[in-house]
């Protein structure tokens, strides 16, 4: 036998399914906007400094975490040679590019692109002016290999911060939770109205 129509009825189901669609669009509305492009906070050298001797390596401290990943970061001197050696070295929110001995004094343009933690590709630039050129004796290249060596050897134990974050599965979790409870009080009150 079929239950009559409740008059109504459908008016509370379609209520709680709007009700869902609000949530998600905040819920999904709010991540958005609580996960931004990660930025730069600081630069070693500076932005416009000027260092006594170019240096052995450019660091780029950021907001949060990048991924080592794609990241790329060219150190060019005023007639655009690209002074970079080997990978970018991401160390907690600290991106490392080392630079070939013997650079020289003069201007130079770091042009950097790093994947934000949210996934997204950043970029921006900065200049430093190095009074003297670097020293390119195998002595001097030394020590900053050796510094170099454990930032890569700790950056590849670190885990990797590109990807969703958590708060993400955080988000979709309390969506269901609210979807379903939705349902159950629409059902309830389907059946109370019966």
């Amino acid at each position: 036998m079929t239950p009559p129509a409740v008059p109504g009825g459908t008016k509370v189901l379609w209520r709680a399914l709007a009700g869902a669609a609000v949530v998600l669009l905040a819920l999904l509305g709010g991540s958005g906007a609580a996960q931004a492009h990660d930025s730069l906070e600081a630069t070693s050298p500076a932005d416009g400094s000027s260092v006594a001797t170019a240096p052995h390596v450019v660091t780029l401290t950021m907001s949060n975490t990048p991924a080592a990943i794609g990241a790329e970061v060219k150190v060019l001197d005023a007639s655009g040679t690209n002074w970079s050696e080997g990978a970018v070295s991401v160390l907690d929110n600290v991106a490392t590019q080392a630079v070939k001995p013997g650079a020289p004094a003069g201007k130079y343009t770091v042009q950097w692109r790093l994947v934000s933690s949210d996934s997204h590709p950043v970029e921006g630039q900065f200049t430093f002016t190095a009074k003297a050129a670097a020293a390119g004796s195998a002595a001097v290249a030394g020590p900053a290999e050796s510094i170099q060596a454990p930032s890569a050897a700790a950056a590849q134990a670190a885990p990797d911060g590109g990807g969703v974050p958590w708060s993400v599965f955080g988000l979709m979790g309390v969506l269901v939770v609210v979807v379903v409870a939705m349902v159950v009080v629409a059902r309830k009150r389907l059946k109370a109205s019966d």
